[in-house]
């Protein structure tokens, strides 16, 4: 097992933390998981919109940065 520091962040707020996983992949899963929570929790509270970068280090190394977004509206 690795460690490795997932980072979530954008305009309003900031987290991050330390796991111990078996690969790159298995934290780009867990990584995106957080995420999605955290825009499901935001639109879910009347937000229409969520983004947030997300990076993962190994190492103090980037081994995967990207970015998740979430919305809802309405349908007419």
């Amino acid at each position: 097992m690795a460690t490795f520091s997932i980072t979530i962040v954008n305009q309003s707020f900031r987290a991050s933390s330390n796991y111990e996983l078996d690969s790159v992949g298995d934290a780009n899963r867990e990584a995106i998981k957080g995420a999605l929570q955290i825009g499901v929790d935001e639109v879910s509270n009347g937000k229409p919109f969520f983004a947030a970068e997300v990076k993962i280090e190994q190492h103090e190394d980037v081994v995967s940065r990207f970015v998740v977004s979430i919305g809802a509206s309405p349908l007419q």
